[in-house]
């Protein structure tokens, strides 16, 4: 079983969040249990990397305009 931690770091290299680790079921780790793996890891992870993406932006974006408002 492999665990897959994900990281997202600004252009800087500072981390911004670190999401849940989670177990990656390898089955036999054949190519196709692989990429059978792979898929289940990807429509878990993906919401949760783009709504933290996005509450990132949207937090940067309403600081900037309260910088501008002032």
């Amino acid at each position: 079983m492999a665990k897959i931690e994900i990281i997202i770091k600004d252009e800087q290299g500072e981390e911004l969040t670190r999401l849940q680790s989670i177990d990656l079921e390898l089955g036999t780790q054949s190519i196709d249990e692989i990429e059978k793996a792979v898929e289940k890891l990807k429509q878990k992870m993906l919401p949760e990397i783009s709504s933290e993406l996005l509450s990132k932006a949207q937090r940067e974006f309403s600081q900037e305009k309260k910088k501008t408002q002032t």
